[in-house]
Order: C-alpha cells, then structure tokens, then sequence
C-alpha cells in the first residue's frame, strides 16, 4: 500500500507495480461503486479508503490490500499519520543530505551516492530504500535513479525545483515539536522574531520564494488593468518574487516592497540575482505600525493577513485604501476557509493549525475579508480561482 492524493479510477501503472485505486466508493460517494457486489452490501457506506479530492488517502497495491482496506479493519487515521509524517521526515532529509542532487547526474550505487554525499553506505542504502518505497527513486540491479517527479521538484538545477521549500517545511516542523505545549497554553512562540539567526531567514524567504513562482505567472493573468499601473506597494512581499512577475508584465512600473529588516536583507539578494534591481525599492518596516506611504495604483497583501491577529487583520485593509490612488486596486492572496459550521477542507484545517502554532492567528474566511474590504470603502470585489493553486483565495477590490 501506498499513501496519496491522487484519487484515480481503477487500476493504472506506476513505475513497475500495479497501483489499485478503491473502485467500491466513487468520488465524491459515501455509497458502493462497481464492486459492490463482492465487498459491501447494498445502502451500507464503504470505509473511506477512498481519498476525497485534496485529502491525504491510501492507495492499495495488490488485491490482498484492496480486500483488507474494503473490510473496514485497517486502522486508517493511524496508516495515514505515520505514514505521512514518515514520508516527509524521510523526503526533508534526502533534500537535506543532497540525495536527489547526487543522483540528478545518472543512476548511481549506494555506496557511490554515499561517497557524494558524505555518509555512511548502509545508512544511505536504506534512505535510498524508503525513497523508493515512497516512489520517488527507482531502483534497478543495485542502482538507484530518480523518478521524473523527484528530478522536476527535488532536484537544485531544475527550472521548477522547490527544494527550498522543503527545506522551509523544516523550519516550520520545528515549530510543531512543541504543538502540545502550545495547545495547552495558548502561548505560542513568535516565528518572526527579528533575533533569529540570518540563516532562518535564508530559508524562510527563499522557500516562500519558491511557493510564490508555483502560481505567480496565473496570478499576473488574472489580474488586469485598463491602463496599466505605474506604481505599485507589495506588503509583506520580501522575496520579490510577486512583485518581479507584475514588473515583466508591466514594463513602465516600479515598486516598493515592504518587510521586515532582515527580510529585505533576503530580498535585496534576490531582488539582484532577477536582475531588477533598478525597479524596486524596499521600505524596511513592520506592517501593523504606522501608514504605507500613498499614490499607489497597486497594492498587494499576499499571504500576510492570515499573519496578524483579527484586529491588525482589519486594519492592513484599511492602510492598503489609504495608500492607494483612486481607481487604485488591491489584491488580497491568501488560504481558503470557508467559514461556518462545516466541515473543512484539508488546507482550511491545516493552516488553521498552522497558523496558530507559528504565529498566534487564524485562517480568516472569505466572507469576513469581504466585511473587512466594503467597511474600508472598497467596491467591485471579484473572486478569481486559481488552477495552480486551488485551495487560496484571491480578492481583487477597486477603490
């Protein structure tokens, strides 16, 4: 068995084994598909072995596994989380050790990759064995190569690589070491302390970076101008990577991005390695204290409300109007949540979680932004969706 979020029909390839999906619950269903005659009686609801679009699931690998999943025995919330948490523990350290870049050049040995790497062989032999068991190297005659998922997004020379990500995932699993001591005062630590070391911040900014390039170019698309802006103010935006799309987009405007000290340290880095120097300006301040400055046609908040208490949250909507000229647009990216009292979705979940632990805030649903946009004066607010990334939620309001 394996886990995934891929909730594909029937039985399809993956590598050299026989991958079956659960054909007796359909998507979307809490009833009997095909093979309902064998393996559930008519009205009764299968397990969910099933994954739900979006959501963590288990895939069974022979007919043995199917049986045992559709038998309503197997311990699921117990697979799901070992194997989860195993599976990126084991995935943070091959990017960690270089595991996947020492591979990108051919297939290699144990011991050869051990030697690249600096490792010890048996110990290597066996982060090469789970990896595989995870599906992300294959591995043939005593030699290990990468699949061409792991060569696309695990590997540094890859045009699409997020290994910076994965390294900023570190980051925040520390942060979850002390989730029960958390849970239980309410207290969490304060991730954006300005003491931490120069090194966090690398990571932080640069694994941001590397998430915002995944659906920056869709994002630049969905948001048009009758005339094109000249100036714009990226709040919170200190890796550039937002602010250097709408710049190739828009070759007559400038920008100002505004972030922390040792964020913009980070940005100003690279701001130069984009070759945009010269376009952008940054404004090293905290954004929750004092006005943004004014004559904006464009502001952005991107992923930073969700970063500020509820009242602070309120009040970066309110500075983003000032500082905007009329007819000014602000664009708001951040998680879904859909608010309420139903069930949420993976990501609404999560981030809920997430962004208590890191920062002390929540995930704000979308009704409440829209509260928050027509009290600060805004009008025309439109909701677009996002093919790359469909679990956010971006705003666009005209001022």
């Amino acid at each position: 068995m394996r886990q995934s979020r891929d909730p594909a029909d029937g039985l399809r390839q993956e590598g050299d084994r026989n991958i079956y999906s659960c054909w007796a619950q359909q998507p979307g269903s809490r009833g009997c598909g095909p093979l309902r005659n064998l393996f559930c009686p008519e009205g009764r609801p299968t397990p969910e072995i099933y994954p739900d679009p979006m959501r963590l699931g288990v895939i069974p690998e022979g007919i043995i596994d199917l049986i045992a999943l559709l038998s309503g025995r197997m311990p699921l919330p117990v697979v799901k989380s070992f194997w989860g948490y195993a599976m990126g523990r084991t995935v943070l350290a091959g990017v960690r050790l270089g595991v996947f870049d020492a591979l990108d050049s051919g297939p290699k040995s144990a011991s050869e990759v051990a030697r690249i790497i600096k490792t010890d062989p048996d110990a290597t032999e066996t982060l090469l064995n789970a990896l595989n068991g995870f599906g992300l190297i294959k591995r043939k005659k005593g030699r290990y190569s990468l699949t061409t998922a792991a060569r696309k997004w695990l590997t540094q020379n890859s045009a699409t690589t997020m290994k910076d990500s994965v390294l900023f995932i570190g980051e925040v699993c520390r942060e979850f070491e002390r989730l029960e001591d958390v849970v239980r005062s309410g207290r969490p630590p304060h991730f954006h302390d300005l003491k931490r070391p120069e090194e966090f911040w690398n990571s932080y900014l640069r694994g941001l970076g590397t998430f915002a390039r995944f659906g920056s170019r869709e994002i630049v698309r969905k948001v048009r101008f009758d005339r094109p802006p000249q100036r714009m103010l990226d709040v919170g935006g200190g890796h550039g990577v937002y602010t250097i799309e709408f710049l190739k987009r828009y070759p007559s405007l400038t920008a100002v991005i505004l972030d922390l000290p040792p964020a913009i340290e980070v940005g100003r880095k690279m701001i130069v390695e984009a070759g945009l120097s010269d376009r952008i300006r940054f404004r090293a301040q905290d954004m929750r204290v004092g006005d943004w400055g004014s004559g904006y046609d464009l502001v952005l908040l991107f992923n930073v409300i969700h970063a500020v208490p509820i009242d602070d949250a309120e009040g970066l909507i309110e500075n983003a109007y000032q500082a905007l000229n009329e007819s000014g647009r602000l664009v708001i990216l951040d998680s879904e949540h859909t608010g309420g009292d139903k069930d949420l979705s993976l990501t609404s979940g999560l981030n809920e979680l997430l962004f208590f632990v890191i920062n002390g805030t929540r995930a704000y649903p979308e009704a409440r932004v829209r509260e928050w946009l027509t009290k600060s004066g805004f009008r025309r607010v439109t909701k677009k969706h996002l093919l790359v990334m469909p679990m956010a939620m971006l705003l666009i309001a005209d001022k």
